[in-house]
C-alpha cells in the first residue's frame, strides 16, 4: 500500500505525462518542472533500453504522432528524465509542424472579457488559482472575496482578478436581484462606512452578481482614500539583502542544485492552472 509521499509522487508523474498531451503549457514551463523535480529523491527511473523499452530516436524524421504515443506509453513504466525531456522535444516539433492533435488552439475567444483591460504581468493569488483549478464555483467565489479583503491589493488588481477568473469560470456570477437576503446598493458615497461595506459583502454572498462585486470594489477604494480603519493599503517592503563580507568566496554549486528553480516554483504557484498544480506537487515532495 502506497504512503502519502508515494501517492503524491505518482500524481506528479501522471500530471506531467498528461500535460504532454495538452497544449496548455509551453515546453519551457514543463522543462522547468522537470528540472525542479530532479531534486526529488527516487522521482525519476534510470533510462532503460531493452526488448521491452525501445530507445528514443534522435532523428526528427522519425518523429510523428504515433511515435510520440509509443514513447509516452513507455515513459509510464520507465519514467526516466531522458525520456520525459525527449517527449517535450517531440511535442514541440509536432506543434511547430501543425500535426493533428498537437497544433496550437486559437486564442481569439480567450481575451473576450479582457480586451479593454491590460492583463500583462498579472498573476492571480495562489489560493484563487488553486480554487479555479479545482473548479468548485462556490470556493472560487470565496477566494475572490478573499482577494477583496486583501489590503495589499489595489482596486485595479482586484478588477484584473475578476476578469482573469471570469474567463475561466463560466458560472462565476449570477443575475442581480434583490430579496430578503440581498438588499439594495446605495450609490451615495457619503453614506459609505465599514458597516455598509460589511452589509454589502453579506448581500454579495447571497447574490453573487458582478455589479455587486464591482460596487464593493468602489466602496472599498473610497473607504481607503478616506483613511477608514481596516481599509488602509498595506505595502510590504522587500527585505534588503545584507552585503557579503567577502566577495572572494565563491558560492558553493551544491546550494543551487539542492533547491532548483526556487523563483520559478513560486511564480508557477501564482500563475494558476495546471502549472500551479505541478509546482505545488513538486514543492510538497522537495
Amino acid at each position: 500500500m502506497m504512503d502519502d509521499k508515494s501517492k503524491t509522487r505518482q500524481s506528479l508523474r501522471q500530471n506531467l505525462l498528461e500535460q504532454l498531451t495538452r497544449n496548455e503549457l509551453e515546453g519551457d514551463e514543463i522543462r522547468q518542472i522537470v528540472a525542479s523535480s530532479a531534486a526529488i529523491a527516487d522521482f525519476f527511473d534510470d533510462y532503460l533500453v531493452n526488448e521491452i523499452f525501445a530507445a528514443i530516436e534522435p532523428d526528427e524524421l522519425d518523429w510523428n504522432a504515433g511515435y510520440f504515443d509509443r514513447q509516452r506509453k513507455l515513459a509510464q513504466n520507465n519514467f526516466a528524465e531522458k525520456r520525459i525531456s525527449h517527449l517535450i522535444d517531440v511535442r514541440e516539433y509536432l506543434i511547430r509542424n501543425d500535426i493533428a492533435g498537437f497544433a496550437k488552439a486559437p486564442v481569439t475567444g480567450r481575451t473576450e472579457g479582457t480586451n479593454t483591460m491590460n492583463m500583462q504581468g498579472y498573476l492571480p493569488g495562489a489560493n484563487l488559482a488553486r480554487m479555479v483549478e479545482q473548479g468548485v464555483t462556490s470556493m472560487v467565489r470565496s477566494a475572490l472575496i478573499n482577494e477583496l479583503e486583501n489590503n495589499r491589493l489595489e482596486d485595479n488588481e482586484i478588477n484584473k482578478a475578476v476578469a482573469w477568473t471570469q474567463e475561466r469560470v463560466a458560472d462565476l456570477f449570477v443575475d442581480y436581484e434583490e430579496n430578503s437576503l440581498a438588499g439594495k446598493m446605495n450609490n451615495d458615497p457619503s453614506q459609505w462606512d465599514a458597516d455598509y461595506y460589511d452589509l454589502q459583502t453579506s448581500y454579495l454572498n447571497s447574490n453573487f452578481a458582478k455589479v455587486r462585486f464591482e460596487h464593493l470594489i468602489t466602496v472599498r477604494n473610497s473607504l481607503r482614500l478616506h483613511g477608514v480603519k481596516g481599509f488602509e493599503h498595506i505595502i510590504i517592503k522587500p527585505k534588503t539583502q545584507p552585503k557579503p563580507k567577502s566577495q572572494t568566496a565563491p558560492r558553493p554549486h551544491s546550494d543551487a542544485s539542492s533547491h532548483p528553480q526556487p523563483g520559478f516554483l513560486r511564480i508557477a504557484l501564482m500563475a494558476g492552472g495546471a502549472l500551479a498544480v505541478l509546482a505545488a506537487l513538486v514543492i510538497s515532495l522537495l
